[in-house]
């Protein structure tokens, strides 16, 4: 597998799969469960390292394959809304929010500012002082969807966001990553969900060990 982040473009290949996703797009990923979506997730989001072949971003491969004893960099699940939330259970709706700031040094006044700036963004400012215990499902993915935002990412990828939530809270969801994109955020969703993957402006599907729709021109 290939996979190039090139102009904030991100490029994927690997045998029948050719991926491009360019900056400002909102694509969504279906397929049957197995087919791989989440496994292509999780090398977009260098959770994953690779068989063969290289991962560039930039022009830089920063995730040579795990076959050749190389190690993969560090994880950033700070950009991923995943399907089970992924909170820490022991911190607030705030510190959860405002975590991948402080792994990145940032001063405790400003990452704070910042997570209740994305909190109120989501619909949140009272629940601020919330553990994951306490909020909904819907109100746990949307703090989640906030974490992935708060350091101002390249790319958002969400995996199964929607999985597990009442119609109503996956609504909420679907609106936000909408409004995500809207702002200018380059979003990737992995979906089973029909409706979801509707909400994107471009659908591709894998099928079979093919990816149909992953290239534009």
């Amino acid at each position: 597998m290939r996979v190039k982040y090139i102009m904030k473009a991100v490029s994927v290949h690997c045998g029948n799969i050719n991926l491009t996703v360019r900056t400002g797009d909102y694509v969504s990923v279906t397929g049957a469960s197995g087919s791989g979506k989440s496994t292509l997730m999780h090398v977009l989001g260098l959770l994953d390292t690779l068989t063969g072949g290289s991962y560039l971003l930039d022009g830089e491969d920063v995730l040579p394959p795990a076959a050749a004893g190389a190690r993969a960099p560090a994880q950033r699940t700070d950009r991923l809304v995943f399907q089970r939330f992924q909170l820490m259970p022991g911190m607030t709706a705030l510190e959860n929010v405002a975590l991948p700031l402080a792994l990145q040094g940032v001063a405790r006044a400003a990452r704070l500012a910042r997570a209740a700036e994305l909190l109120e963004m989501v619909g949140l400012s009272g629940r601020m002082e919330h553990k994951p215990g306490q909020l909904s499902g819907g109100q746990q993915q949307r703090v989640a969807i906030a974490r992935a935002v708060v350091a101002n990412p390249a790319v958002v990828l969400a995996d199964e966001p929607t999985a597990g939530l009442d119609p109503a809270a996956a609504e909420e969801v679907l609106s936000l990553l909408g409004g995500l994109h809207r702002a200018g955020n380059t979003v990737v969703l992995i979906t089973h969900d029909h409706h979801a993957a509707a909400c994107a402006e471009r659908r591709v599907t894998l099928e079979n060990g093919i990816l149909h729709g992953g290239q534009t021109f």
